[in-house]
């Protein structure tokens, strides 16, 4: 109860001296919206921003605007000068971050420690920015063994390459789930697109079960992928969730399926 009334009595946190908001736009380059207080007049913004403490910086470049006491930097910077010293100090709750620079002719010195989660993102987030579902497939169906595979396209627009470690995720089909699996570990090379498989194994029963009495063999049936993809760090793992919905092929299950004739009421094996 006495610890009770003491956190009542304590002050309440103030907000960010800092505000950030992060847009990762498409193309080789991102926006970082900075708002602090300042008294630097509005103009041309350059200056390098640190992360976690390091000496390596990336270089910052855009505009300035100035209101009450407080100055609205709005940044872009390239993906590809992004350090490779961040990745071995990312901590995935908080991080420290220094910002400096000039605007006409006078200083902008920002420094502090933020929680991740106090950063908005613009869009539909990070993982959208760098991860696409490319395709579906369920390869073989039958009662001893029924499989497919998705491929995942990751990313990487840094110029260091990052470490995937195994993920886990499951398949649904029609919302229900029908089976999972797990990636292999691969690495996202700088600078490209790398193909992640994921293979997937599932029960016959319960794929015949969602998909309905009126699947074709080879017809698309609607489908999605949930779970994780983990990026392996110098200092520890990151977990990314995946949440797909798209459009599953049957092709490779034609073997050892058999098709109703045009107009059967079913056209599932049973």
């Amino acid at each position: 109860m006495a610890l009770a009334l003491f956190l009542l009595l304590l002050p309440p946190l103030s907000p960010p001296q800092v505000e950030m908001r992060l847009d990762p736009r498409p193309g080789p380059e991102f926006t970082l919206i900075l708002d602090g207080p300042s008294g630097a007049d509005s103009g041309e913004f350059r200056g390098r921003a640190s992360l976690n403490g390091s000496p390596s910086e990336l270089p910052l470049s855009g505009r300035a605007e100035s209101s009450g006491g407080r100055l609205r930097l709005t940044a872009t910077a390239r993906y590809t000068d992004v350090p490779a010293d961040w990745l071995g100090r990312f901590r995935p709750g908080s991080f420290d971050y220094a910002v400096r620079g000039e605007v006409a002719g006078k200083e902008v010195s920002w420094s502090g420690t933020m929680r991740w989660n106090e950063v908005p993102v613009a869009g539909e987030g990070l993982a959208s920015r760098f991860l696409r579902l490319g395709s579906l497939e369920l390869t073989a169906l039958s009662p001893k063994r029924t499989e497919g595979r998705g491929v995942l396209n990751v990313s990487n627009p840094f110029s260091f390459p990052v470490r995937l470690s195994a993920g886990s995720y499951r398949i649904q089909v029609n919302g229900e789930e029908i089976g999972g699996g797990g990636a292999r570990e691969r690495v996202a090379s700088g600078k490209r697109t790398t193909g992640v498989e994921l293979p997937f194994s599932a029960e016959e029963r319960r794929f015949l079960a969602a998909a309905g009495d009126h699947w074709a063999v080879g017809a698309p049936v609607r489908a999605g992928l949930s779970g994780s993809l983990t990026l392996r760090l110098p200092s520890g793992d990151v977990s990314i969730p995946l949440d797909f919905s798209t459009t599953m092929g049957t092709d490779g299950a034609r073997f050892g399926v058999f098709s109703h004739p045009d107009g059967g009421s079913s056209l599932s094996p049973h």
